[in-house]
């Protein structure tokens, strides 16, 4: 994907629920709690496919998830070297609208399909800013179709498959150094169209307690789009003239694969916990951050980053009148190390904590809502010497992300 912004915040929130597709359902719990075992929901139908045996005849959810980060980004003046000083503030919010069906088509099939909009990833940090040859503002949608089926073995073990297919739509904009002038700008739009398979197992050890694992392979696509030099200087600008500088581009972006497994277990009191492990071949993953150096074409692609580990925990207790309360401790560790952290994707360790409930109604029909809080770490940056862009230097004050997700189960 296209990331020329380091709105941690989002960033953040696009891993969770973007990049990691099979932890876009949060499964009903706060902080992503129960993704691979608890399986109640049609949202099972991405987070675990195996897990629709479990549904009955049909069965829908529409998710919405509404993040706010509070963090800025302050850059360190001793050691930055261009002008400019902190990006500007952009408190927007993002949102994440989500959709999940599944019904039955024989007593051992079910067939399931979801629908992953993301809006809201993108910001504007303003064209003055001292990391503008790094990043200047940009915008991402992230559609995600998924069909899924799966088939009951026997009364204890279920199996199911998915496959997703993806689409990207990426633009952003880049400050030119022009060398004595006024900044020009390297405007790029880029898409395309990736896919991958997830397979999937649920063991129903007896009527409290069931084990899942989850298996998705990663997904490559091709994105092509344009690239658009505005007031770009006299050296660049003859460059242009002699068709030395592209004015189209391709570059491959890779979703990483990843396991994930976990247990649900339900107490004689009618309370449960759950246990979640994912792991997330992150060192493959492939981004393509496109800026000029120079009059060279600067594309941050993978070498990056590291495999990363996720852990959660959750607990939930009934209530009278029909609700239901949960809690949820969620724990990632750094896709990257300190001295690799770049402007084009600044992640850090994560940590998450969150509290939610969910109300049956009269007609059988449930509404969930969590609120997350979520620590992404400063995500110190230090991009090195650049005779053309300069020296940034940084870090994140008050790196946290409020989530409210609601969902309607019927």
């Amino acid at each position: 994907m296209l990331l020329d912004r380091h709105c941690n915040a989002r960033v953040t929130l696009m891993v969770l629920l973007g990049l990691l597709p099979a932890t876009s359902a949060i499964a009903g719990m706060p902080a992503l709690a129960g993704i691979s075992a608890k399986a109640d929901t049609a949202e099972t139908s991405i987070s675990n496919p195996a897990g629709m045996s479990r549904l009955g005849e049909r069965a829908t959810t529409l998710r919405g998830a509404l993040a706010q980060g509070m963090g800025e980004f302050g850059v360190d003046e001793s050691r930055t070297t261009i002008g400019g000083g902190d990006p500007d503030d952009d408190a927007s919010p993002a949102l994440l609208p989500l959709g999940f069906h599944v019904r039955q088509l024989t007593d051992r099939v079910h067939a399931g399909i979801s629908l992953t909009v993301p809006t809201g990833f993108g910001t504007d940090y303003g064209d003055d800013w001292a990391g503008r040859y790094y990043a200047d503002s940009y915008s991402l949608v992230y559609v995600a179709v998924t069909p899924a089926v799966s088939y009951r073995l026997n009364e204890q073990w279920s199996i199911g498959g998915a496959v997703g297919i993806n689409y990207t739509l990426s633009e952003s904009e880049v400050a030119i150094n022009t060398l004595g002038g006024p900044d020009g700008k390297l405007e790029a739009e880029l898409d395309g169209i990736g896919t991958n398979v997830t397979l999937s197992a649920l063991w129903e050890m007896n009527a409290r307690t069931r084990f899942g694992v989850v298996y998705t392979t990663e997904a490559t696509a091709d994105l092509e789009g344009d690239l658009k030099f505005r007031s770009p200087g006299p050296v660049l600008g003859a460059l242009l003239q002699q068709g030395l500088l592209p004015d189209d581009i391709e570059v491959e972006n890779t979703l990483p694969q990843r396991i994930n497994a976990g247990v649900y277990h339900e107490l004689e009191s009618g309370s449960f916990v759950t246990f979640d492990v994912m792991w997330v071949d992150f060192s493959e993953f492939g981004t393509s951050s496109i800026s000029l150096d120079g009059t060279e074409l600067d594309v941050d692609e993978s070498g990056a980053y590291q495999d990363f580990w996720g852990v959660t925990l959750g607990y939930g207790f009934p209530a009278n009148q029909g609700r239901r309360y949960s809690i949820g401790v969620l724990y990632v560790t750094a896709p990257t190390d300190d001295d690799e952290r770049s402007l084009a994707l600044p992640l850090d360790r994560m940590w998450g904590v969150g509290g939610g409930v969910q109300l049956t109604r009269r007609d059988g029909s449930m509404v969930d809502i969590n609120l997350n809080l979520i620590d992404y770490g400063k995500g110190e940056v230090d991009t090195g010497p650049s005779a053309a862009r300069g020296r940034v230097a940084g870090e994140t004050d008050n790196p946290y992300l409020l989530v409210l997700d609601v969902a309607y189960h019927f």
